[in-house]
């Protein structure tokens, strides 16, 4: 007995229910390495559910899951280039894509461009050259700037090019790019979709189904599938996104705004302050400004160090969208517009005064050895 969910209810309600076996209280769990003459990476019912569900809420007509976020960068990737093909990125993407683009796919005959996309004039210019695809994170990993997904997604359309979009900073709760004109989104499941830190996951939406098709086969080609117990706590996970993303937001609103008054820190990146270079687009696009809050340490490196080894409730650690903070001391990448003393912070949902205080007390050591 499928689930009795309609497109046409709330995101919360689809949350919930969308993709789940309406006869049990939760997804089950189908563990079996073979099904009707098939494997598990050809289809399975535990991921199948997930697959449904984040389709529903991104509003896409098809989804396809893999074993983690870049397994799903690559698999979407390789299914749409071919030798001579030319991508357009951002400037700042996430760590691994970045290395992708830039380091695995020449192998293949195959450049990237990277540019500003905040940068309309610049943006055009790149796309003056053919180009296959052109790909996005709407708020972009590590330093924060907000892209404007429909004018970007216009630009590309009208130079021929496939939008991808990669959206896990903000989730479907946030933003749905594909109702801006993307043609595919993609997220690290692991993130925010999942939201507990205890399982890996990635997941490609579109509206094309001959996409879909393709993808299903790259699954069952390059591997990456999808364990069906991790399908299960994402799909847990996805039934509290929504109040979950809420108190991510509230949270990180509170940090950004402490962070902007303290000594030890020259500059604060939200896009949910009112100074931000991308709070207006921000504003007209999300629905809430996110759980990341990036800031620059005013003692550099040195104080970056510092502020790290301080740190007791909030933990130095990579990854995102966790129940828990993590803070991520980066270093300096002026092509990516990351400077000398950059920290990207994931808010997590503890009480905002304990994240505050915890922040101060290490801010506090790392302004006065760098003093």
């Amino acid at each position: 007995m499928g689930s009795q969910c309609g497109s046409d209810m709330g995101f919360d309600t689809r949350a919930v229910h969308s993709g789940r076996d309406a006869a049990y209280a939760s997804m089950p769990i189908y563990m079996a390495s073979t099904a009707e003459g098939h494997y598990t990476r050809g289809g399975n019912p535990t991921i199948d559910a997930l697959q449904e569900s984040v389709a529903s809420l991104e509003g896409g007509a098809c989804a396809i899951a893999t074993a983690c976020g870049m397994s799903a960068v690559t698999q979407v990737l390789m299914n749409l280039l071919k030798t001579g093909d030319r991508i357009v990125c951002h400037r700042s993407v996430y760590d691994w894509t970045d290395t992708f683009f830039l380091e695995e796919l020449p192998k293949f005959g195959i450049q990237t461009v990277q540019v500003d996309m905040r940068d309309t004039s610049a943006l055009k210019r790149a796309l003056e050259e053919p180009t296959r695809i052109l790909y996005l994170e709407p708020l972009s990993n590590p330093g924060l700037d907000v892209i404007d997904v429909g004018e970007v997604a216009r630009l590309g359309h009208e130079a021929g090019a496939v939008v991808v979009a990669d959206n896990t900073f903000l989730s479907p709760a946030l933003l749905r790019p594909l109702a801006l004109g993307a043609d595919v989104v993609i997220h690290s499941a692991t993130k925010f979709l999942c939201g507990h830190s205890d399982a890996l996951g990635g997941i490609a939406i579109s509206n094309d189904e001959e996409f879909a098709t393709r993808m299903r086969q790259a699954r069952n080609i390059y591997g990456g599938v999808l364990s069906p117990l991790n399908a299960f706590l994402i799909l847990r996970g996805i039934e509290t996104l929504s109040l979950r993303m809420k108190q991510h937001c509230a949270n990180a609103q509170k940090v950004a705004a402490f962070l902007t008054q303290h000594p030890a820190v020259s500059e604060t990146r939200y896009p949910g302050l009112a100074g931000d270079a991308g709070h207006e687009t921000a504003k007209a696009l999300f629905s809430g400004f996110g759980g990341l809050v990036g800031f620059v340490m005013a003692g550099g490196q040195t104080a970056s160090a510092v502020f790290k080894d301080a740190l007791k409730l909030n933990r130095p650690w990579v990854s995102l969208g966790d129940t828990g903070s993590l803070l991520y001391c980066r270093w300096p990448e002026p092509r990516k517009g990351i400077p000398e003393g950059y920290v990207r912070m994931s808010v997590g949902l503890e009480d905002a005064e304990d994240i505050i205080a915890d922040l101060d007390q290490a801010l506090n050591r790392a302004h006065m050895a760098s003093d």
